[in-house]
This record gives C-alpha cells, structure tokens and sequence, in this order.
C-alpha cells in the first residue's frame, strides 16, 4: 500500500514547507523510496529541494500516476492559495476511485498554529474533503500573526478533525541556537530544510538537531506515513 501525503493550509506561513520536507527528511531516514513535489514556484526559484508542479494551473493525472509508479511514497506540498485547486482536481477526476484501484492511500497533513484563520482553515479542510483520506494534525511552535490567537483542545478545529479520526503530532520547538542560527542565515526552518547540503556550518548542526528531533514525532505517525510492507518490500496486494 503507497501514500500519498498532501500537505495544505491555505493561510501563508502556516508552515507547509517546514512539514513537507520534514516528512522528506523523514521518509529517507527510514529508506523510503519517495518524490517531493513542491508547488510554491518561490521554492522552485530559489532552488530549493523538490520537483515542481504548477497545482494552480492544471494538474495532469498522468503526471501523478507516474510520480506514484516510480515511488512508495509521494509528498506534495499544495502551495498556499492553492487547496482548493487540489480538491477539484480530485474530484474531477474521481482520485479515490483511481488511487484506490492503484493500492494508494492518500493522507492529508495539515500544519496548525494557534491563530484563529488557522483553524477556520482546517475546518474548512475537513468539510471538503470529509473522509476522502486520512488525517494528521500537525502542531507547529509557531506565533500566530495578524489574527486572535485560539486554544486548539475543545475548539470547533479539533472537534471537527477528531470526528474524521484524525493523528495529531507536535513538531519540537525553535531554540534559542536554533532562531539566531536562521536569523543570521536570514532563511526560514523550511527553507534551510531545502538546501541543507549547502548551509554554513553552524546551521546545518542547528537544523539537523532538530531534524533529529522531529524524526521522533514522526515516529507517532508512521502507519500514517510508511507505505506498508511485506517482508522488507512495499506490499502490493
């Protein structure tokens, strides 16, 4: 059984590039053959790690089948904005049918923060999506900005994701090293988890620390993550 795992939030720097490259990171530390697929063509420009697809424009089915066929796994991170575009594609395009028939199993990770546009962002998620996959919560350290800040447990947010069954996991903090090390860098988590093979020392030990760190949360969603196996191989019944 392969995964399909879509990273979206619609609300900018909720932290989707942060996720997608940390379940990157993740899946080749558990020797996962799998494929990236950004779509902020900000990424693509800057060089960052990933194969570029244009999910505002059109999707071509083709091109996920491939990416599916080639991989055990596949990570797409819908840019911001773009959500929606991703759910009509699937529905145009009847995706659960077609991954169903093709043994894949697509999970929606969705980042959250305590901000207000946040969870109205999940719930909006849920509803339209329902139970067309499985669902992972992903709690990130982030302060929300430019909206009242919201309590996660006993909010409309959790209720609605806890009644799809949804996997929550916390992704560990930004220390003190850490936040100078990307201040100093002037990048983001996600963007130096993007290039990591060409940061200057002192933050490549300060990102894969945390890389370290984050593998471990992972770890609580792994049925949700690792494509299922049979005797040291991705099962294909």
């Amino acid at each position: 059984m392969k995964k399909l795992l879509v990273v979206l939030n619609d609300l900018e720097g909720s932290g989707k590039s942060t996720v997608a490259r940390t379940l990157s990171h993740y899946l080749s530390d558990q020797s996962v053959r799998h494929s990236l697929i950004i779509s902020d063509e900000s990424d693509a420009e800057a060089g960052l790690t990933g194969e570029f697809w244009d999910i505002e424009d059109e999707i071509e089915m083709g091109q996920l089948i491939r990416s599916l066929d080639r991989n055990d796994a596949v990570v797409l991170d819908i840019a911001s904005g773009a959500a929606r575009n991703w759910a009509e594609f699937c529905e145009a395009e009847e995706l659960d049918s077609v991954l169903s028939e093709m043994d894949v199993e697509m999970t929606l990770i969705i980042p959250e923060h305590r901000a207000e546009r946040c969870h109205e962002e999940i719930v909006d998620l849920a509803e339209i999506f329902s139970d067309q996959a499985d669902y992972v919560i992903v709690h990130l350290p982030i302060e929300p900005k430019g909206s009242v800040e919201e309590k996660w447990k006993g909010g409309y947010a959790a209720k609605a994701v806890n009644y799809l069954g949804a996997l929550e996991l916390t992704l560990p903090g930004i220390d003190a090293d850490l936040e100078t090390a990307l201040e100093s860098s002037d990048l983001s988590l996600g963007q130096a988890l993007g290039q990591l093979d060409e940061l200057p020392r002192f933050l490549e030990v300060q990102v894969t620390e945390w890389r370290e760190k984050a593998t471990l949360a992972c770890e609580r969603a792994s049925e949700y993550l690792i494509p299922e196996r049979v005797d040291g191989l991705v099962s294909t019944r």
